[in-house]
This record gives C-alpha cells, sequence and structure tokens, in this order.
C-alpha cells in the first residue's frame, strides 16, 4: 500500500475503490444481454429480504464515507451488501468527477452492469455534475445530498422504474432549508472497521478553473461542531481506532456557521483523551489554513492527533496560480508549511502538483520543479492534468500530451530521487495495526508523523497497539518489529523499565535502583503477610 508516492491519484485515496463488506444473503445468477432491463416478478413487498445490492465506490475519503452511509441503509432497510460482483440483483456505482481516469473507470463498470440486465443505480459526483447527460436515461440517480434515500431509490429500480434524486431531499423541502445536509448519525457499514471517516463539510469557497467537483458539492456548507463531536462520541464507543476527518477543504471549515477549524479540532481532541484513538485531518488549502496556521499546528501536537497535513499546491508558478483560480501565491503556501514544520519539525506535508496545466510554458514549470526541490515534500500527489468537460480550464489552450508525460516523469523521478525515512531506522514508535498492505503479508500501522509502517502479522493482530522498533526503510514506508503491546509499554514505563532510561550511565543506575525498590516492596509485603498468618 504506497501511500508515500508520486503517483497519479488523489492523495486520501488509499480509500479508492475500496470494497464494502456486510451479510450476505442469497445471489441471482448473471443472465441477459446488454441493456436489456429485467424485472423480476418475485420482486414486491418481500424485496429487502430476497435483494443483493453490489456497492462501489470511486474517488475520495468523502465518497467513500457517502458509500458507507448508502450501504449502511441498505442493509438497515433488509437488503444483503455485497462487493462480489456476479451474486448481486442490483448494483450501486458511486462515482468520482475529480479526473478523467476516475469517471472512465466508473462508465467502464456501468456498461459492465448493462451486459447484465439487472438494475442500476448511479450515485457520487459524476451524475450530480452533469445531471442532463443522455447516459443515465436508463438508470437511477442518487445525488449527493439525497444520500438518505438511497433504500427508496433501490427499491424502486428493482420494481423496473427509474427514480433520479438530484435536489434537494424531501426534508429540506419540508423544512424549507437549503443548506440541510445528510445526517451524521445514519447507519453505515464500515470498508473497515477500525477506521471512521467523517465528513466535517460539504463543498468549498473556492472556484478552481480545472475543478468539476464545485459543480457537484457546491459552495460550502459545514456540519455543527457539537454535531461532529456527537459522532466522535458515537464511533469511539463502537471501538474504532482512527477516525478521519473529511471535506472538499478541511481548512476552510466553519466560516459559513461562525467557527473555525482549529476550535473543531480542539474539541474532538478532548473527546479522544484518554484512548488509543488516532485523529487525522484531510485536505486543507492554503488561503483558508494560513489564517489560524498557528492553532492548527498547535493541534497537532496533541498526542491523538497525527501530525500530517495535506496542502495542495499545484503549481510553484505564481501566474499559473492565478490562471488556476487558486487565490494564493507561492510565498503564502511556504508560510503555511515553513510554519507547520518549525512547530513540528517531524510533520508529514503532503501536496498535490498538476503537470501541464493550460499556459504553462517551461519556465513556469521550472518554478514548479525549483519549489518541489526547496520543499522536499513526504509526499507529492501528481496529476497530469485533464481537462474536465463544462470547466473554464477545458477551454484554454491545452498542452501538448508529449510535453504533460515528460514533465510528469521528470517531477516523479526528482520525487524518487531522495528518501525520507532512512533516519527512523533503530527508532522505537506506538502504531495501531489497521490495515493490510496491498503485497497481502504485512498488517500496515502508522506513527504519530503518519509514515506507514509494515508489521509482519506472526508479530501481532489487526486491530491491536504495539510498540515497534524501525528495522528498515524505503522511499514510502518502514518495517517495524514488534517489542510488545502498548499497554505492555505502559506498564513497563510505570515501574522504571522504559527503554529510554538505560541510554545513559546514570539512567541506567536510576533504573536499577527503582527495581530494588519495587522488589523491597514486594518483599516487605509478602514478608508481612507471612508474619500475619503465622500468628
Amino acid at each position: 500500500m504506497k501511500r508515500n508516492s508520486a503517483r497519479e491519484g488523489d492523495i486520501e485515496d488509499f480509500f479508492c475503490n475500496s470494497s464494502l463488506s456486510a451479510p450476505r444473503g442469497n445471489c441471482a445468477q448473471n443472465v441477459n444481454s446488454r441493456r436489456r432491463r429485467v424485472v423480476r416478478e418475485d420482486y414486491g413487498p418481500g424485496i429487502p429480504g430476497n435483494a443483493t445490492i453490489f456497492v462501489h465506490t470511486f474517488g475520495c475519503g468523502h465518497n467513500v464515507s457517502d458509500g458507507e452511509y448508502m450501504a449502511g441503509q441498505l442493509v438497515e432497510s433488509g437488503y444483503n451488501v455485497t462487493d462480489e460482483f456476479g451474486q448481486a440483483d442490483a448494483y450501486l456505482l458511486n462515482s468520482c468527477t475529480v479526473k478523467n481516469p476516475s469517471e472512465e473507470h466508473f462508465v467502464s463498470m456501468m456498461n459492465r452492469v448493462r451486459d447484465t440486465g439487472k438494475p442500476l443505480i448511479v450515485a457520487g459526483c459524476v451524475p450530480q455534475a452533469d445531471p442532463t447527460n443522455k447516459q443515465w436515461g436508463d438508470v437511477s440517480v442518487v445525488g449527493v445530498r439525497s444520500i438518505d434515500r438511497v433504500s427508496y431509490v433501490v427499491q424502486e429500480a428493482l420494481q423496473g422504474n427509474c427514480v433520479r434524486l438530484l435536489g434537494e431531499t424531501e426534508d429540506q423541502r419540508q423544512s424549507n432549508d437549503s443548506n440541510e445536509l445528510p445526517a451524521l448519525d445514519l447507519p453505515k457499514v464500515r470498508r473497515n472497521k477500525y477506521i471512521e471517516i467523517i465528513p466535517i463539510s460539504v463543498g468549498c469557497l473556492n472556484n478552481c478553473t480545472y475543478c468539476k467537483t464545485k459543480q457537484a458539492r457546491g459552495d460550502l456548507r459545514s456540519y455543527p461542531v457539537e454535531v461532529i463531536v456527537d459522532r466522535v462520541r458515537e464511533v469511539v464507543r463502537d471501538g474504532v481506532k482512527e477516525i478521519r476527518l473529511t471535506s472538499e477543504d478541511s481548512g476552510a471549515y466553519g466560516i459559513d456557521i461562525g467557527t473555525d477549524v482549529v476550535y473543531l479540532l480542539q474539541a474532538v481532541a478532548v473527546e479522544l483523551e484518554g484512548t488509543d484513538v488516532m485523529l487525522r485531518v484531510g485536505m486543507s488549502n492554503p488561503p483558508y489554513l494560513l489564517r489560524h496556521v498557528d492553532g492548527f499546528a498547535t493541534v497537532l501536537k496533541h498526542p491523538n492527533v497525527y501530525e500530517f497535513v495535506h496542502i495542495p499546491v499545484q503549481s510553484g508558478s505564481d501566474s499559473i496560480l492565478q490562471t488556476m483560480l487558486r487565490e494564493y501565491t507561492v510565498e503564502e503556501f511556504f508560510m503555511c508549511i515553513d510554519s507547520i514544520r518549525a512547530a513540528v519539525p517531524k510533520a508529514t506535508v503532503a501536496t498535490d502538483i498538476i503537470c501541464a496545466f493550460p499556459g504553462e510554458g517551461e519556465s513556469e514549470w521550472q518554478e514548479t520543479m525549483e519549489l518541489c526541490k526547496r520543499a522536499k515534500f513526504e509526499v507529492i500527489n501528481i496529476t497530469r492534468f485533464y481537462p474536465r468537460r463544462n470547466t473554464p480550464a477545458a477551454a484554454m489552450k491545452q498542452i501538448p500530451t508529449d510535453v504533460a508525460k515528460h514533465r510528469t516523469t521528470e517531477l516523479t523521478n526528482f520525487f524518487n530521487s531522495y528518501r525520507t525515512f532512512d533516519s527512523m531506522v533503530g527508532e522505537v514508535h506506538n502504531v495501531t495495526l489497521l490495515e493490510t498492505a496491498h503485497d497481502k503479508h504485512h498488517l500496515v500501522g502508522h506513527t504519530k508523523n503518519y509514515v506507514q509502517v509494515l508489521v509482519d502479522p506472526a508479530q501481532a493482530r489487526m486491530g491491536e497497539s504495539v510498540v515497534v522498533v524501525i528495522t528498515s526503510a524505503t522511499k514510502y514506508s518502514v518495517m517495524g518489529r514488534v517489542l510488545r503491546s502498548r499497554w505492555e509499554r505502559l506498564s513497563a514505563d510505570a515501574v522504571g523499565f522504559a527503554t529510554a532510561p538505560f541510554r545513559t550511565r546514570k539512567g541506567r543506575i536510576a533504573s536499577a535502583l527503582l527495581m530494588a525498590t519495587a522488589v523491597g516492596t514486594v518483599l516487605l509485603y509478602w514478608s508481612s503477610t507471612r508474619r500475619r498468618r503465622c500468628k
């Protein structure tokens, strides 16, 4: 599982294209020819007990959370949910519109579903951003603000009806509140039972010329702090070990409701104190993060918060940033990351770069290369520019494909030319093992500064908090050997057996005295107990 990589995709895409698991029922066979709709007569009042729904999500953390909520509601309504394509009676595809490849994969799977002749329901940003597209003519649609009605749409689709919910939900119409958002306490089926993704807002305040997501998610609408904190309490009780706060721009959180992201993070961090649950903050754009970067950095120091920031710069050229309508300068970007690194020296800083944006000449491109050389990012998400339909950038003069490929390769080669984690070898870290690596042979946890640690599953169990010593490092991750569970480490620390004191002569003497005191106390207690028994 390459997190620290120069790759084409979203930084938070390691949840992407992930499968949802839930109880399965009897599944229908793949039958019938392309584009032929089959209406099964045995559907009806008993639909939920009979139908199995294939659920697949493309895209970012926010999309994954939406997909988990939709799967949860289907299970709550009595449906079975599967990630096995051939076992489904109907298909729910949750789409992403960030880049052309994401949409192309989505369309390809749509066509695969049509070949089965079974009901198809599409959701997510692609239909929401392009509601008049003719490809929705024979499918049902769940808009991004209507995920709380997915069970109704699925039931109608199973009965051969096409339902399209791309506007306001029924509750929103009744309340006459256009800013109402899907509730955070809806039923949910998590992709990973240890990881909870919580949307803190929907939409953003920007109008980037290349972005299609804004057309789907709209302007910024933030959830109240107390609603998010309530959700945090609930999932901690459920036993999650990691909470990921997601949005289109975490740095802008709360501007629309008179609060800010620092206040939110402080409130969430308080709820996590005394637990082993870790918090990760999602992507933040520079202009809004800059308003409270010092407070943001302070929150990163909290023991339950990962020292990780994702701040997309996109280009190292002020003129290109202006064409993108990014609303900050290169200098302001460095003010953000320099402030964070000064306060949290080991913080992992991730960024995004778009290669070959329209108007980017060789001099502008070299400015981007110089920015990356100066910043030495731990993570770079490298994306070749894709013109998204109906965006201003799509109408601009495009850079030739061969130039775009060359620039992507040049930046990738630079990123791979330096190693960040070699100095960690020999260090001891606390990690909680929450995922399985792509190689299927290691469990994955993260250090406080969100470096990926791979551990042999023979040494620990999934969901376990352990103390590891780093034995080797690669460009993208480190290998860890388990020393003990975290709770054993805490117990040892309490009586003076932590490894750190033994690194100096004074430390060894102090630890020996502590050990002697502890042993003496035990002997005195045993001796007094024995005398009482003799009497």
